[in-house]
């Protein structure tokens, strides 16, 4: 009778007989990969900084809508949040926008959120000679989008170019300004408002 022993040698010889048998070798260490940053990396990243630096200058410069953004939205939240700390951000745009916000609220508060409003012009929301109680802001579109979202606004200027131009529902009307484009006449004439196009 064979031992263990005995079995696992001859098992061991029919191994080593077989021509294509090939022991496993012993797994090898993962050699560590080297992590550094070179010298050429530094200069490509910061020659990609100051691109990006440049161009972003360069937009606040050109484009109106950043420009507003930056300097008056972004420095000019930061600043009121520093001044007031404790008041709510309805509190805080009352402080801030004053007469632009309340107007803006009103117009929001008047209309149902599936509203295209046709949006004064700068020249009514500023006329020559009259003195408006309202701030430059207010005459930016981009401005009062943030405001009246989801509600699309329309400029009159924008009447042959913007999509929404023929599903005009609302009259935003600014310093007695607007009435002229509503579909009927008005027995008062108001000030600041905003109406429906048709009745």
């Amino acid at each position: 009778m064979a031992t263990i022993k005995q079995k696992h040698i001859k098992s061991m010889g029919k191994h080593n007989s077989n021509k294509n048998y090939k022991p496993k070798s012993p797994p090898q260490a993962k050699q560590p990969q080297q992590t550094g940053i070179s010298p050429a990396g530094v200069v490509k990243n910061i020659a990609l900084a100051l691109v990006a630096g440049f161009l972003l200058s360069k937009c606040l410069e050109v484009q109106q809508g950043y420009n507003w953004a930056y300097h008056s939205l972004l420095k000019g939240n930061m600043a009121t949040i520093r001044a007031y700390p404790n008041l709510t951000i309805e509190q805080r745009n009352e402080q801030k926008l004053g007469n632009d916000y309340a107007y803006l609220q009103f117009v929001k508060n008047s209309t149902p959120e599936d509203a295209v409003i046709l949006y004064p012009a700068r020249e009514d929301f500023f006329p020559e000679g009259i003195e408006s109680p309202f701030k430059q802001d207010i005459a930016n579109k981009t401005f009062g989008l943030r405001f009246l979202y989801p509600r699309k606004l329309v400029l009159p200027s924008e009447m042959e170019t913007n999509r929404y131009a023929k599903d005009i529902t609302h009259v935003a009307i600014v310093n007695g300004r607007g009435l002229e484009r509503l579909k009927y006449e008005i027995e008062t004439p108001i000030e600041h408002g905003v109406l429906p196009l048709n009745r």
